[in-house]
């Protein structure tokens, strides 16, 4: 019988295997998510204050998002033009306490703190991430706890990942207004410094939109271009968020948006969620962005349509004096 000589070609091949399914790696600063292998996401988590440069690039925890093929990011890390635009990100920046307006969106007021994470899991179809953190001001102050939740799963080609984010804030300080406007607060994406601004584009669910007063899309979308590619990437509000959301949906750049705005009690919690369809070479269509609205509302989408909208042309940044 030549049986046991087949033994080890069969767990060669076996071992040589690609994983299947989402895995998860702990990296510098960072919990790694692949898909078969290959990185397609990772959460940012390092609070490091040894010094200045590092506080800087360390003050919130965010999701990056990575290219399927090649793990590179497609979203925006610390530095450059807005420093604080990071991958998948949450803030506000006048957080409204007794007399105080808190900046917990560029976070000239406080770090949000990552100080554990409650679940992390990984199988098959899906990858969840749970991180408590801490919302402090300057002094040291809490101001807000934090349970963020970030499942990943992988859709229909041409998207190649969805984020289901959900936030639960709880007011720790006292009563707070969560306030902005819609380029400074709320749950945003950016996408790295170096797009080729020309080519971004937004897309909306109504025929004539006018992204400045426009209140309630049930979803927008953007596609913008980075090394020779093109992404595109859908964000889907949940009609249990605030009512009255504005969106940032022109920016060049290539950073946009819901911005809710809430009042807490104290010992009250506010939950957020949004769903992120991220693909290569264009956005979805308007057909899989309604069956991934319907499924992630549980309710039939409105009836919608696909306007396109060129990118503003955004100013550079006024030079601080």
């Amino acid at each position: 019988m030549r049986f046991p000589t087949l033994l080890p070609l069969l767990w060669a091949a076996f071992a040589s295997a690609e994983p299947a399914g989402f895995s998860l790696k702990p990296i510098e600063g960072a919990l790694q998510v692949e898909y078969a292998g290959k990185p397609v996401a990772a959460y940012l988590t390092a609070n490091d204050v040894s010094t200045p440069a590092r506080a800087n690039e360390t003050y919130k925890p965010y999701l990056r998002i990575c290219d399927p093929e090649t793990g590179a990011a497609i979203t925006k890390g610390p530095g450059g033009t807005y420093t604080h635009h990071r991958g998948i990100f949450i803030g506000w920046i006048r957080v409204a306490l007794e007399q105080s307006r808190l900046d917990l969106w560029s976070m000239g007021s406080g770090r949000q703190i990552h100080t554990a994470f409650q679940e992390q899991v990984a199988s098959p179809t899906e990858a969840r991430l749970v991180s408590l953190v801490d919302w402090k001001d300057k002094s040291g102050r809490l101001i807000l706890s934090e349970r963020r939740t970030q499942v990943l799963t992988k859709p229909s080609a041409p998207a190649f990942l969805q984020v289901d984010f959900a936030s639960v804030l709880t007011a720790e300080a006292g009563d707070l207004v969560l306030e902005a406007d819609p380029e400074h607060g709320g749950v945003h994406y950016r996408a790295p410094q170096e797009v080729e601004a020309a080519a971004t584009k937004y897309f909306f669910p109504t025929a004539n939109p006018q992204p400045h007063k426009d209140v309630d899309y049930p979803w927008v979308g953007m596609t913008y271009g980075l090394a020779g590619k093109t992404y595109g990437v859908v964000e889907i509000d949940h009609p249990d968020n605030p009512r009255g959301t504005r969106w940032s949906a022109y920016r060049d750049y290539a950073r946009f948006g819901a911005y809710p705005k809430a009042s807490l009690k104290k010992g009250e919690s506010l939950t957020l969620r949004y769903r992120f369809l991220v693909s290569t070479g264009e956005l979805v269509g308007l057909d899989a962005i309604q069956q991934a609205s319907a499924s992630f509302t549980g309710k039939p989408a409105s009836p919608a349509v696909l306007t396109m909208k060129p990118a503003e042309v955004t100013a550079a940044p006024k030079a601080k004096k």
